[in-house]
Parts: structure tokens; C-alpha cells; sequence
């Protein structure tokens, strides 16, 4: 080098020293920061940290990009010294998009693409470099501390914030699992943070099915410098099946004897090693032949005259049977649909229904006969039902075939419908400029709206999955929308995918509407993803938005809506005002739905006045439900008053579909004593419908009085395909199940019309699978175990339960009845530190990647990408 470039080399570095210095200070109230630390020592203490994290990082590959940090003077820069700062500020986390910004500025246009990868691979080198200096540390950790008190309150709101999405994203089921990782381990990540302990490595072997071959091996090398030899065992037991599906192990057994050769282990963890390795030693073995009361499900089935019914009915059916026949009834069923059925929108609405069961070599034939389809709705339709269980390259033909039919629909609002029902089938592409043909297509059909208010509904529903200027685009249009309700609906969609720039943009649009119902919901949803302060204003604005709605059943709904996301002085004025309008509704209807909605919120000394409004209904379908909502909630002696109140009025109802009704709506709710009162009178009922309606409502309460009675009615119920569905209803609760089943099918089978005999097949199709009565205990017994295992205190050992836990629930569920354990899971998770959470998720990895549907954003990435920032850059 010469001395030249060591002069620049060194002016480049002292700039960056001094600017990190400079924005270092500036964290510090007044000259606290000159009256604690020298300057100086912190200067030459960075400039080494610097130098060595350069040193490190530079490459042959990396050459273009460690030239243009330094030539560039990317680390003088003061706005992106204080991105690299908020490393060590406790709840902040840089934002990259400034680096590369700055950086992109010197280097080739080629290396550019890198700078997302590489900016934050940088900035953990230089932090890494950073926390090792003995004179930086300690100013580093005071500046994490002078931040901690001032980011409390913001670290309360931002946490209510992210409870609030993943309360969402849990009621949006499985499609959003991902989300529910995510925002779990945000809401987590804050709080005490993941040690750097051989325990966490056993975590990530618990996730060794989902590393990539280079964190895999990392691990691997980690493994061996542990001295714990159960620990050892218990890692590599896990890492083991992997190991051998990439080569790196052929004999995965051998290699468990190996380390229990070399010296004594505890039992337990010998047997649990190897209870864990035996799955992947086995030959599965293949299921038995279909039970005849499958067979004569089937045979009905396939007896359907009606095409379309026909199709339907074996639709219900597929996924229940075994895999031998399957096959078969998915070829029925697809045969049926694509030759029999003459109606473009008949066809297909049944081909719909057939995706998620039909195997590979049907793909290529489905798309063929969705192109033939004349009729665009019908075409849109079918592609986008495709969508999330084709092959990625099927996936785009699926897309472009869609959009295609779209165009080709007359009417603003016929294409705003198609695009916004074919969103959501999207999911599974991804963002759409990943697919620049997509993306086009998808441009042209929305510009192609000529309507101001039907082209920002289609923005708004396509926002996921469009770039950042496509997203502004979509808000000026959605800013140009006349109609309040209409503009409010929009900027709801659009508000988590927005910037924070656009967000700020999005809440001045809210302030705008002039509906103050409209206001308040387009406030509340736009909230969650505001600064601290204008997060507060937004809710103020919301609350007095949702104050001033002249109707007051409108009232009622935006202040329950609003209440949870407030803090608890607002909150309590919310409901207080909310109870106040409830009074004042005239229509009693309103009045009933409106302490409905207000029933679980009312406190413990407002419970005597809203009992009293309930009274003030006189109509009893509008009261019951109200006093159903409350009674849960009432002392003893209201509650028990208030049933015989129900019971009585019950008994006096008339006709007997009104007094059924009454009755049903409490008996889940009323106290035990008062059950058999309530039977008395629904065994009065006259018609057999209603009578079971009642009767099957209280049965969980008194299965062995009620039982007979309830069957008995199910079967003098006088139309058939009504019978079925009636007989269904007993089968949790008796004994009988399989002369109750084979009841029920012969009575369905003898239903003369066509679409009927379809639905009530359709009915019957959950009880043909033959593992469904041990699914169900199952089920139970597993719940009893993740509670169990939710009792377990030591980290590791609960870690362990649960990985079994997990096997167990993915052998033994269908993934509709695991997903309940989930949530209950996540119940739990939510009120762990960071380092529980990992550990816990990481040994629940296999239910993640079971309940996560076909095209669904694989839940697991998430979990990788925590867990191996944590342990293996730690």
C-alpha cells in the first residue's frame, strides 16, 4: 500500500470513528457521556474494532462491497452509525434499508444485489467486534441501560400491539401459522435473551429435519467440543435421521453406540435417545382394507345420478378413506366433473373442490380442462382454487390463466370481485415481483379498472403481495374513494403491508373520512403500525371518532371493538359509554345484540344493571340471547333466579320452535341444579326436531336420563335427509355409535332426490374414517398431556416433553384436530422469556411443519432463522 492510500485509508477510518463517537454521545442527556467516558479511548477503541470486523469480512467476494464501505465513507455517515447503534438499545433493531442506501452509492451495480444479505452479515461482524473491546463494552451497556427506562412505556404498547396481531392471525387458523410464529417470537424477542449454552444447541437439533446442510454442520463441529456426554447423545440422536438423508451418516445407530461406549449415561436419556431413533430405523408398515360400512358409504356415493351431487358428495368423502381407495374415488369424482357436468359454473364449482386431493399426475389434466372452460367466472374461479396445490411451475400457468379471465370479464366491478376472491389463493406464489409476468398481468387488470372506488377495493385486497411502489399507488387510489365505508374497508386491508412512511400517509387519509364510524375502524386498524405518539393520537382520534356515531347500536359495536387496544383509562371510558348508548337503543332487537356484545366486558359492579336492561327486553328472542351472554358472569343466586326465569317463559312459549330456542340458547350456561327442570319442559315439545334441538344441548349435562329420549326423537324426525343429520348429532354422546352410523346411512341412502342424498352422504363423511372414535380420545389423552407438559418448569426437560409430545400428536391427529393444541400452546408460549420460546418451538418444529398448509410460508423458516442467529452467532 502506499503512503498515499495509508493516509486515506486512515482519514477513512478516523471519519468513521468520529462520527460513531458523535452519534455515541448524542444517546447521553447533556454532557453526560464527556463526564463518564474519554473520547479518545473510545475513538481508538472503535477504530480497532473497525479495522479488525473489515479484515474479516473482506474476500475475494466480497472485495467490491469491503471498498465501498471504506471509499464510499458508508460508516461516517450519521444516520447509519445510528442504524448500527440500535444493536445494542434494547427494542430496536437497525433499519438496513438506510445501509444499503448509503452503500449501494459505491459500489458496481452487479454487487448491489447482495447488499440485503450483506449489510446485516457485516453489522453482526463489527457488533461482534464491538462487544469484545473492554473500553466499549462498558460505555455500549450503559447506553442500553440510559435507554431501557425511556423505552418502557413504548415497549408496552408496541407488545399490546403485537398480542393484538397474533390474537389475529390465530383466529385466521392455520394458512396464517407462519404470522403466529412470527409475531410469538416478536413479541418474545425483547425479553431476556437466548443464553449461550449447550442447552440451546440442543434446541437446534431438535430443528435438525429443517437446517440447511451448512447450520447442520456447524452444529455438528459444535457437538463435539461438549464434555456432557448426554448431552452429546441426546444431539446427536436428533441430528442423526438428517445426517443420514444427506449422507453425511449411513448408519445412524452406530454412531448412537459409539458415545454410549464411551462411558456411562443416564438410562432414562438412553432410552429416550433411542425411543426417539427408533421411528427412523422402521419400514413403515401398510394400512389394513377399507371396513364395509366405508365400502357401503362409497357405493352410495357413486350412485348419485346427478353429476354435480354426485361430485359433491365424494369431494366429502376423499380425504376420510384409505389410501387404496382414494385414488379411486378421486377418479370418479374428477371424471364425473370434467365430462358429465354441462354448466360452466356447475363444473367448476365441483372441480373446486377437488385439489387438495388429487395427486400429481392429475395436475396437467385439471389445468387442460380449467382452460376449456368458456365462461371466465367460472375459469377464475377454478385456477385460483388451484393455485396453492400445483407445482410452482403449475402455479404460475394456474396465475396467468386467471388473470387472463379476468380481463376478459365486462364491468368494473365483475373484475374488482374476481381479483379480490383470487387474493387470497396468492398466498402460496408469494410477493408477485418474484413473478414480473404475474405482476404485469396483474398491473394491467387493476388500471384496467376504470372505477376510482372498485380499483382501490382490488388494490387493497392484492396489497400482500405487491412492491412498495405499488403500494403508494394503491393508496392515492384508495385516497380518491367517495364513499367513507368503502375508503375505510380499503386502508383496513392495506395497513399491515404498508411502510412506516406510507403508514403515516395512511393515518392522514383516516383523518379525513367524515363518517365517524368509518373514521374510528379505518383509526383502530391503522394503530398497531404508528409511532408511540402517533399511535396514541390515532386511538384518541378512534375513541372520540367512535363517541360521536349518532347511531347507537353502531355506537355499541365501535366502542367494544375499540376497548381492547386502549389503555385502561380510555378503555373503561369506552365501555362505560358503550353501556351508557346500550339503554338508550329503542329497537329491542338492537338492544339485545348490543348487550350481546357487551355481556363479557361488563364489570363486576355494572352486573346488576345490565341484568335489569336485559329484563327491560320483552321480546324473548331478542332477550334470551342477551341473558345467555350475561349468565356466565353472574353470582350464584342472579344466575339460578334468571334460568328459572328462561325455563319458565320457556314453558309458556309458543310454537314449539320459539320454545326450543329459549331453551337451547341456556342450557349450555345454566347451573347444574336446574338441568333436569329444564328437560321436563323439553320433553313436552311436540315436534321431534325441536324436541332433539333441546335435548341435544343438554345432553353433555345429563348424557344418561336424556340419551333414550334424544334418539328417540332423532328418529321419529319425519323427513329423511333431516333424520340423518339429527342421528349424527347423538353420536358423541352415546354408546350405540356404530348402529346409530349404520342407521343414519340407511336412512341416506333411501333419500329420493339427488342433491339431498349428496348432502347427507356429505354428512356422514367424517364418520367414515376409521380411526376417527380413537382421533377423538386421542385427542383428549393429548391434551391432558401438553398440559401435564406445560407443568414442567426446568426448560430442558419441558423442551423434552414436548418434542415426544409433538411425535405423538402429528402420529396420531388429523392436523384440523392438532391445531387446537397449537393455540393452547401459544397460549402458554406468550408468557415466556425469549430463551423458553425458542426452546419450546424448537421442539414443537414437527407439529408446526404438520398443521402448515399446502402453500402456505413455512412456519419453521422462522423458527431456523431466530434460533441459529441465537446460538450460532452468540
Amino acid at each position: 500500500m502506499t503512503a498515499s492510500e495509508n493516509i486515506r485509508v486512515t482519514q477513512q477510518l478516523a471519519n468513521a470513528a468520529e462520527a460513531f463517537v458523535s452519534a455515541l454521545a448524542a444517546l447521553f442527556p447533556g454532557d453526560t457521556f464527556d463526564q463518564l467516558f474519554h473520547g479518545d479511548t473510545v475513538r481508538r477503541a472503535y477504530w480497532a474494532a473497525l479495522q479488525q470486523a473489515i479484515d474479516s469480512y473482506t474476500s475475494p467476494d466480497t472485495l467490491p462491497l469491503a471498498s465501498g464501505l471504506m471509499n464510499g465513507q458508508v460508516l461516517a455517515d450519521s444516520r447509519v452509525v445510528s442504524e448500527l447503534l440500535k444493536l445494542f438499545l434494547p427494542n430496536q433493531s437497525p433499519d438496513y434499508r438506510i445501509v444499503i442506501e448509503h452503500w449501494a452509492a459505491s459500489i458496481p451495480g452487479a454487487a448491489r444485489t447482495l447488499l440485503a444479505r450483506e449489510a446485516p452479515r457485516f453489522f453482526m461482524l463489527l457488533s461482534h467486534e464491538l462487544r469484545q473491546s473492554a473500553d466499549l463494552r462498558l460505555v455500549l451497556n450503559q447506553i442500553a441501560e440510559a435507554r431501557f427506562m425511556a423505552s418502557e412505556e413504548e415497549h408496552a404498547a408496541d407488545q399490546a400491539d403485537l398480542m393484538r396481531l397474533l390474537e389475529s392471525a390465530l383466529l385466521a387458523g392455520p394458512t396464517m401459522l407462519s404470522r403466529q410464529v412470527k409475531h410469538l417470537l416478536a413479541l418474545a424477542e425483547t425479553g431476556e435473551p437466548l443464553p449461550s449454552d449447550p442447552l440451546s444447541l440442543l434446541a437446534l437439533a431438535n430443528l435438525a429435519s429443517y437446517l440447511p446442510t451448512a447450520i447442520l454442520q456447524q452444529l455438528w463441529e459444535r457437538s463435539h467440543t461438549l464434555t456432557d456426554r448426554a448431552l452429546r447423545l441426546q444431539i446427536l440422536v436428533r441430528m442423526a435421521p438428517r445426517l443420514g438423508q444427506l449422507g453425511l451418516a449411513t448408519d445412524p445407530l452406530s454412531m448412537v453406540q459409539r458415545v454410549l461406549d464411551s462411558g456411562p449415561v443416564d438410562p432414562l436419556i438412553v432410552v429416550d435417545t433411542l425411543l426417539t431413533l427408533a421411528p427412523h430405523l422402521e419400514v413403515p408398515s401398510k394400512e389394513g382394507s377399507l371396513p364395509s360400512f366405508q365400502q357401503r358409504v362409497l357405493a352410495g356415493a357413486q350412485s348419485i345420478t346427478d353429476p354435480a351431487s354426485r361430485v359433491r358428495a365424494l369431494g366429502a368423502l376423499i380425504e376420510k378413506l384409505p389410501p387404496e381407495l382414494q385414488y379411486e374415488a378421486v377418479s370418479a369424482a374428477f371424471e364425473t366433473a370434467s365430462c358429465c357436468i354441462p354448466s360452466d359454473h356447475a363444473r367448476a364449482a365441483a372441480l373446486g373442490v377437488l385439489p387438495p386431493h388429487l395427486p400429481p399426475d392429475f395436475h396437467t389434466r385439471l389445468m387442460t380442462v380449467a382452460a376449456e372452460i368458456e365462461t371466465p367466472e367460472a375459469r377464475t374461479m377454478l385456477f385460483g382454487r388451484m393455485i396453492p396445490y400445483l407445482s410452482p411451475s403449475l402455479q404460475r400457468q394456474a396465475l396467468t390463466g386467471a388473470l387472463q379471465a379476468i380481463e376478459e370479464l365486462s364491468g368494473d366491478e365483475a373484475r374488482t370481485r374476481a381479483l379480490i376472491a383470487l387474493a387470497p389463493h396468492i398466498d402460496a406464489l408469494g410477493p408477485l415481483h418474484h413473478i414480473p409476468e404475474g405482476l404485469q398481468q396483474a398491473i394491467k387488470v387493476i388500471f384496467s379498472i376504470e372505477d376510482d372506488d372498485d380499483r382501490a377495493r382490488a388494490f387493497a385486497a392484492l396489497a400482500p403481495y405487491l412492491s412498495p411502489e405499488l403500494l403508494a399507488e394503491a393508496l392515492q387510489a384508495i385516497k380518491n374513494i367517495q364513499n367513507d365505508e368503502d375508503r375505510a374497508l380499503a386502508l383496513i386491508k392495506l395497513s399491515s403491508n404498508l411502510s412506516d412512511e406510507l403508514n403515516v400517509a395512511a393515518f392522514g387519509i383516516a383523518q379525513e373520512i367524515q363518517t365517524s364510524e368509518a373514521r374510528a375502524a379505518a383509526l383502530s386498524a391503522l394503530a398497531p403500525y404508528l409511532s408511540p405518539t402517533a399511535r396514541a393520537q390515532a386511538l384518541a382520534d378512534a375513541l372520540a371518532a367512535a363517541l360521536s356515531i349518532g347511531g347507537r347500536y353502531e355506537r355499541v359495536v365501535a366502542l367494544v371493538d375499540l376497548a381492547p387496544h386502549l389503555p385502561d383509562d380510555l378503555k373503561q371510558r369506552a365501555l362505560h359509554e358503550a353501556l351508557t348508548a346500550t339503554r338508550s337503543i329503542r329497537v329491542e332487537d338492537e338492544r339485545g345484540r348490543a348487550l350481546v356484545f357487551l355481556a363479557p366486558h361488563v364489570t363486576t359492579a355494572q352486573l346488576p344493571d345490565a341484568l335489569a336492561d336485559v329484563y327491560t327486553i320483552l321480546d324473548p328472542m331478542a332477550q334470551i340471547p342477551a341473558l345467555s351472554a350475561l349468565l356466565p358472569y353472574l353470582p350464584e343466586q342472579p344466575r339460578h333466579r334468571a334460568t328459572q326465569d328462561v325455563i319458565a317463559m320457556a314453558a309458556q312459549a309458543s310454537p314449539a320452535y320459539i320454545k326450543a330456542s329459549i331453551l337451547a340458547a341456556v342450557a349450555p350456561v345454566m347451573p347444574d341444579e336446574l338441568v333436569d327442570e329444564a328437560a321436563e319442559v323439553a320433553l313436552q315439545i311436540g315436534t321431534p326436531y325441536d324436541k332433539l334441538h333441546v335435548l341435544t344441548a343438554l345432553l353433555p349435562r345429563h348424557p344418561e336420563r336424556l340419551r333414550n329420549a334424544a334418539l328417540d326423537a332423532a328418529r321419529a324426525v319425519p323427513d329423511r335427509y333431516q333424520r340423518v343429520s339429527a342421528l349424527l348429532e347423538l353420536i358423541p354422546h352415546t354408546s350405540q355409535r356404530y348402529e346409530i352410523l349404520d342407521e343414519a346411512l340407511n336412512t341416506a341412502l333411501t333419500v329420493e332426490d339427488d342433491y339431498d342424498r349428496a348432502s347427507a352422504i356429505a354428512h356422514l363423511a367424517p364418520y367414515v374414517d376409521w380411526q376417527s372414535d380413537a382421533q377423538n380420545r386421542q385427542q383428549d389423552a393429548l391434551r391432558l398431556a401438553l398440559k401435564a407438559c406445560l407443568g414442567i418448569v426446568d426448560m430442558q426437560q419441558r423442551a423434552g416433553a414436548l418434542r415426544r409430545l409433538a411425535v405423538e400428536v402429528v402420529r396420531l391427529l388429523p392436523p384440523a384436530q392438532a391445531y387446537p393444541l397449537w393455540r393452547e400452546m401459544v397460549s402458554f408460549l406468550r408468557s415466556q422469556p425469549y430463551a423458553a420460546i425458542l426452546s419450546d418451538l424448537a421442539a414443537l418444529a414437527p407439529l408446526l411443519d404438520y398443521i402448515t398448509l399446502p402453500g402456505a410460508s413455512d412456519a419453521t423458516d422462522e423458527l431456523v432463522t431466530a434460533l441459529a442467529a441465537a446460538v450460532l452467532e452468540s
